[in-house]
């Protein structure tokens, strides 16, 4: 189950990226934010595109360089993770909203922990 996973994280995010770089208004609706104005919009496709480098690079890599990739993709989403529930804690961002964009950073670092968990090789103990 977490091989599937891992293989799927890397399309959700060029799908993510590619929707929030092309119509980014859209997603932010989907996650409960206010697009009024250009600020939110340019967070939006900042890490729209982060995320679509992520997913091209982890579809394109092969080998030691996509364990790389992966592990650099784990690192994002633990931070997005904490940076999402510092946001929420201290109310810039509403709880639905922190709560929809929390379970993709969270799925990503769960699949991410999972799959370097069973990548890794099986030590044995004395």
């Amino acid at each position: 189950m977490t091989a599937i996973a891992s293989r799927l994280l890397p399309w959700f995010r060029v799908v993510f990226g590619a929707i929030g770089l092309l119509v980014p208004r859209v997603l932010g609706r989907w996650y409960g934010l206010s697009t009024n104005g250009d600020s939110p919009v340019v967070a939006l496709r900042y890490a729209c595109i982060r995320a679509l480098g992520l997913g091209i690079g982890q579809l394109t890599a092969t080998g030691a360089t996509r364990s790389d990739w992966d592990r650099i993709a784990l690192l994002v989403d633990a931070l997005d993770t904490l940076m999402l529930l510092e946001a929420a804690v201290r109310g810039r961002i509403p709880k639905r909203s922190a709560l929809v964009m929390l379970s993709g950073t969270v799925s990503g670092v769960v699949v991410g922990f999972l799959a370097r968990r069973d990548s890794d090789p099986v030590r044995a103990t004395d």
